[in-house]
This record gives C-alpha cells, sequence and structure tokens, in this order.
C-alpha cells in the first residue's frame, strides 16, 4: 500500500528485470513475488536461514548463504534488493560494496528500511510510550551492545526486534554509503507508517492499524530482556510499565510514527 502495489520503486521497467538477489531475504515473500510478476526473469533470495517455503515459482531458489561473506555469483544482477536489514550486518557499506561489484552497468540496488520512531507534535512528552523507549535503549546499551556494531547481537532475534523501534538509525545513512562506493542518481524517499489510526487520510489509517497492531504483539518480546536483564527492573514492574504504554497507544493521542526509506541507485555504465 505505501510503495502503491509495487515492489521496487527504482526506475526499472518489468521487462528489464533478467536476474534479482534480495538478500537477507527472511521468509522470501518480496522474492516469490518478484518471480511470480516477471516469469521470465530469474531471481535468487539469500538468507542465513533456510526459512522460506518449499513450493516457489520455478524461476525462484533460496540458496543459503551470508550476505557479508565474499559474493560468488555465476553472473551478475540487474536488480538487487534488501529491506530491514538495520540490524543485519556487521557493515552495511561493505554489503553495498558487494552489491555494487555484482550488478550489472546500469543495474539497481535498491533498501527499504525503517528507522526510529518519531512524533509529529510533542504528545510523546511525559508519557509511559516514551518512557518505554528510553528505558529498552538504556538496557540494551547496558548490556554491553552498540547500536553502530550490530555484530554483536548474533542471531539473538529479540534483540534484534528491540532495533526496529529504538535509536539504530542506519537507514538515513544509506545514502551517503551508496554514493562513497560509486552509485550514481541515488534517491532516498521518506515514509510514515502511523502508530495506529490518528492521521487524517483513510489510507494511512488503515497502515497506522496494521502497524499498531505489529508493535502491541512485539512490545513484551521487543524489551522484557532488555529492561529486567539490562536494568535489572522486575518483570512485574516492566509488565506494569508495558500495560500503561498498551494504553496510550490504544488512545490515539500519540502522534508518532514509523518512517520508512527507500534508497536506490544505479551502477554507472562504466564504472
Amino acid at each position: 500500500m505505501t510503495f502503491d502495489n509495487k515492489l521496487y520503486l527504482a526506475p526499472l521497467d518489468k521487462t528489464e528485470i533478467r536476474k534479482a538477489l534480495d538478500i537477507a531475504t527472511g521468509t522470501g515473500i518480496w522474492a516469490i513475488e518478484l518471480a511470480s510478476e516477471i516469469p521470465t526473469a530469474k531471481v535468487i533470495g539469500t538468507d542465513l536461514s533456510p526459512i522460506q517455503p518449499k513450493l516457489v515459482p520455478d524461476n525462484c531458489r533460496f540458496p543459503v548463504d551470508d550476505a557479508e561473506d565474499p559474493w560468488q555469483y555465476e553472473q551478475s544482477f540487474n536488480l538487487i534488493h534488501a529491506r530491514m536489514v538495520a540490524a543485519c550486518f556487521k557493515s552495511h557499506h561493505r554489503v553495498f560494496q558487494s552489491a555494487f561489484e555484482n550488478l550489472d552497468p546500469g543495474g539497481y540496488l535498491e533498501l527499504q528500511d525503517t528507522s526510529p520512531f518519531e512524533c509529529i507534535d510533542d504528545s510523546e512528552n511525559g508519557t509511559a510510550f516514551l518512557n518505554w523507549r528510553k528505558l529498552a535503549n538504556e538496557g540494551v546499551k547496558s548490556l554491553g551492545l552498540d547500536f553502530d556494531q550490530v555484530s554483536q547481537f548474533g542471531k539473538n532475534e529479540a534483540l534484534i526486534k528491540v532495533l526496529i523501534v529504538l535509536p539504530i538509525a542506519k537507514a538515513p545513512l544509506y545514502k551517503s554509503y551508496m554514493e562513497e562506493i560509486g552509485f550514481v542518481d541515488v534517491v532516498q524517499k521518506k515514509f510514515a507508517w502511523p502508530i495506529g489510526p490518528w492521521a487524517k487520510v483513510a489510507e494511512m489509517k488503515k497502515i497506522g492499524i496494521w502497524t499498531r497492531e505489529d508493535v502491541l504483539q512485539g512490545m513484551q518480546g521487543w524489551t522484557m530482556a532488555a529492561l529486567t536483564r539490562g536494568l535489572g527492573m522486575a518483570k512485574p514492574v516492566v509488565e506494569k510499565l508495558l500495560v500503561a504504554v498498551k494504553k496510550e497507544i490504544l488512545s490515539g493521542k500519540i502522534h508518532t510514527y514509523m518512517p520508512i526509506w527507500v534508497v536506490y541507485g544505479r551502477k554507472p555504465e562504466t564504472s
């Protein structure tokens, strides 16, 4: 809905896409949908975990691979895609460099990601919601984790999920990383997913309901370890805080949103 039902925003016509790569593919949904939309394209989705479905389009496959290892593909690609990878890599710069080296001249790298919650006004001030975010941030740091060194998170999915709502603001840096590497015509677009149906536009209200549900369902898993192990808070105290936070989110009085970033750039014809 955010992208008008488009899988990518880079200025590539579907007829131009012959070989596409989705790094950190997760469930593989993006790769599967692209392969279904463009049956003439060869689509590869890579991840550390083989959690993708077995029944996929014939033109789609999912080898297990680490995007931070040297890339050893037989052919280059004309579209490389990654989304929600802020907490995935030790060095985003190195992964983007590998993408650059494995693109056809004229090919595109597109990144879709999020960054910490933002508020359009002062409605967040003095709330349990803001206190929750600050405490979780402090808790993660007290566990010896540095938001700039995501390699430390390893396969701890609970802590990785914490990073979705806490200050790991990698996505706003993607554009500069890509330009440093040599990408040209780099475009950065920022969208917003409201947390709740407080937005005035009907479409944004719908997105807000979905986003709110994601936040509410994952909230305890995101923060329990950070606050109990990191700050030594008692579990009942954390649970009481989360009850207050959920109540505030459901009230619709906090006008906060999740920034969504799309950054894409082209490999020059000669590089």
